[in-house]
């Protein structure tokens, strides 16, 4: 399994993005967890692709299978075909905000279960606004505050804690 350290922190810098694909999945040193149909699921949306790889990692890193995007529509897209487990969402994204669609998803009654939490580099008044529809780990965030999302999404959930699965 691989292996973070549990305080590091995200700087989250300026790096190439992927456009507007979906980033595969398929990743050698994570295909045991990946091969789990049981395992819970990450959705994980930021255009910055190093802030994206970094939460996959922490996520598989406790078990979770992830799909990540650069962009809110193949997201949008994804959540009409599926539920995830958890959804991390950065705010500023090429194609709108992550607290918007936090937003509208609370005033979904399909969707509003759907535990989501907002990383952000965003102003404290924005951070207010994004706070009232979901919560936020501002950024640069630690790997911990994370982790404790994934954990926190996984008591709620219930389904595959109770297979013997722990995150972090």
């Amino acid at each position: 399994m691989l292996a973070l350290a549990r305080h590091a922190t995200c700087k989250c810098g300026q790096s190439p993005t992927a456009g507007d694909a979906t980033i595969s999945l398929d990743r050698p040193a994570w295909e045991d967890v990946q091969d789990r149909a049981d395992a819970p699921v990450l959705f994980v949306v930021d255009d910055d692709i190093a802030t994206l790889e970094l939460l996959r990692e922490v996520a598989h890193a406790s078990g979770w299978r992830s799909v990540g995007f650069t962009r809110l529509g193949p997201l949008r897209a994804a959540l009409d075909d599926g539920r995830p487990t958890l959804v991390i969402v950065d705010d500023d994204l090429p194609d709108g905000r992550g607290g918007d669609l936090a937003r509208e998803l609370r005033s979904d009654p399909l969707l509003d279960d759907i535990p989501l939490v907002v990383c952000t580099a965003a102003t404290s008044v924005r951070l207010a606004e994004i706070g009232t529809w979901a919560p936020v780990v501002a950024k640069p965030f630690e790997l911990n505050e994370i982790e404790a999302f994934l954990a926190a999404a996984l008591r709620r959930d219930g389904s595959w804690q109770s297979s013997g699965a722990t995150a972090g």
